[in-house]
């Protein structure tokens, strides 16, 4: 399955190239994927056996008119090769490929409230220059967090939460011996 989701990526990221467009590609194929992944009996419509492959075809044509030629062509190659169940798996392998080339690594900043533009963009900034890539974060509220952020990237975790400075304090005291164990 991985290798299969990995030849089409691949292959889409060549064409991509050629073309000069990764990066217009990319965004469309991130379209696709969220709005899949957010409408699940859409997915579900798409791989059903009861629909004939025309109207598969004309549904795409459809749905995706406003996205690059390229792109749609994409989408329809899979389906004629049967791969269809294998939609959302291949669109998020292509844009994982497509990130990689282009070096962005996305993200998740958790916060206990939501976060201001100019908030996220003071992190990323920081964040970029640390990591030296460019950066996509998703804003997501974690109430347990009581204020501060957590940064989760694919292999960085930043936590400048007050629960892990609380912990890290509480640590430092108890191995000074400054504070009982709530004897």
């Amino acid at each position: 399955m991985n290798e299969l989701c990995n030849r089409y990526a691949m292959a889409f990221l060549e064409l991509a190239k050629e073309e000069g467009n990764v990066e217009k590609y990319r965004e469309e194929i991130l379209s696709i994927y969220n709005a899949l992944i957010e409408n699940k009996n859409f997915t579900k419509l798409l791989s059903s056996k009861v629909i004939s492959r025309d109207e598969k075809i004309s549904i795409i044509d459809t749905v995706l008119n406003k996205n690059s030629e390229s792109v749609i062509n994409y989408i329809k190659v899979i389906f004629d090769n049967g791969r269809s169940n294998y939609l959302v798996k291949i669109l998020k392998e292509t844009s994982f490929k497509f990130d990689s080339y282009l070096n962005i690594e996305r993200g998740i900043i958790y916060s206990a409230i939501p976060l201001k533009d100019d908030e996220i963009k003071k992190i990323k900034k920081a964040i970029e220059e640390n990591v030296n890539k460019r950066c996509e974060f998703q804003n997501v509220i974690d109430k347990s967090l009581i204020g501060g952020i957590k940064v989760v990237l694919k292999n960085d975790i930043y936590d400048a939460s007050i629960n892990t400075q609380i912990e890290k304090l509480r640590t430092t005291l108890l191995k000074k011996g400054d504070i009982s164990n709530g004897n």
